[in-house]
């Protein structure tokens, strides 16, 4: 429910801001919504009627969301990963072709749902905020 919330209130800041904006939910399998296209309005109920299960394979979506900000429509974009980062570090590969990325002001932000995540995986994002339910529940930025 916490992802499903932050996934749309950065829907609605994109679409104030005029911004595309992409989904892609992953664990076991990946899907994909584009919520700022034509019928983005079913996209999003799509994606909020959609229930997470299965583990985290992060690598098919860095891969798949390196090749749409290598592209004209999502050129100089902001990738923000909602997870717990309990999976490992991305191929090295990849990792390089974000350090471009990042070079071509592309921005990459992580906002962990738990407090276990893989530091070597989170060390590739340029913000990372915590957020861990409790009697406070708020996001803290971690650096």
């Amino acid at each position: 429910q916490c992802a499903k919330a932050m996934a749309y209130a950065l829907m609605q800041i994109a679409l104030a801001e005029r911004r595309e904006c992409y989904v892609m939910l992953f664990s076991t399998q990946q899907i994909t919504y584009e919520l700022t296209k034509q019928d983005g309005l079913r996209e999003a109920s799509d994606f909020l009627s959609y229930s997470f299960h299965g583990g985290t394979d992060l690598d098919p979506v860095l891969e798949q969301s390196v090749e749409l900000m290598n592209s004209d429509k999502y050129r100089n974009a902001d990738l923000v990963v909602l997870s717990d980062f309990i999976a490992p570090k991305p191929p090295e590969a990849l990792l390089e072709k974000i350090a471009t990325l990042k070079h071509q002001k592309n921005r990459f932000h992580a906002v962990s749902l738990s407090r276990y995540g893989n530091p070597q995986l989170m060390a590739m994002f340029d913000h990372c905020w915590a957020y861990h339910p409790n009697l406070v529940g708020r996001l803290m930025k971690k650096w």
